[in-house]
């Protein structure tokens, strides 16, 4: 009776194409200050944590309840994987999509930037000037190029704290694929070994 519900929890769980998100998962935001990146993180992974104890022991309690069973230990442990595994997927398709969200950013900042070099060539400046038909051009060359070297600047800045959340953010990726990998083994694993018991 248990394999057959638990076999009926996993066929949920991975049928759903749209997983619902984790219970007060915050979007996900990474500052330029390391230390306030790392104390959102732990804020966020300690309210997971409280959040993934509660519903298991509400789960645990109703299941065990309505059914009439008193799951084992071991079914429990099963249980608890089997909704690790769910909120780690969850959020490694939130990883996914931020990083999809950062290359759009890097990708608008680039062309930018790009217009920015090209408006900075002496004879754009010049064009830029025969068009505002000054008396003083000279002092008007200086102004519009001191204008665009501080916009360059500040992209060339705004472009290298994408990149360096492009680089955490798939570090992140690669770390929790591998973390799926290894529980879908280890939890998939069990379940064979349960249904062998049959």
């Amino acid at each position: 009776m248990f394999i057959a519900v638990l076999l009926l929890m996993v066929a949920e769980l991975y049928g759903q194409s749209n997983p619902a998100p984790m219970p007060n998962q915050v979007p996900a935001y990474r500052s330029g200050d390391p230390i306030e990146n790392m104390s959102s993180d732990v804020s966020r992974i300690t309210r997971a944590v409280e959040s993934l104890s509660r519903s298991l022991g509400e789960f645990t309690k109703t299941f065990s309840t309505n059914q009439g069973l008193q799951l084992s230990e071991r079914a429990q442990k099963l249980l608890l994987a089997l909704e690790v595994l769910n909120r780690i997927e969850v959020s490694l398709a939130n990883m996914q999509k931020l990083k999809l969200d950062l290359i759009e950013r890097q990708s608008r900042f680039r062309l930018q930037l790009a217009t920015v070099t090209d408006d900075l060539q002496p004879q754009s400046i010049d064009r830029y000037v025969a068009l505002r038909g000054t008396t003083d051009a000279e002092a008007l060359r200086d102004i519009r190029r001191t204008a665009l070297e501080k916009e360059r600047r500040e992209l060339m800045t705004v472009l290298s704290q994408i990149e360096r959340e492009l680089a955490a953010t798939e570090m992140d990726i690669r770390r929790t694929e591998a973390q799926v990998r290894t529980l879908r083994t280890q939890v998939f694993g069990e379940i064979e070994r349960q249904l062998a018991d049959i």
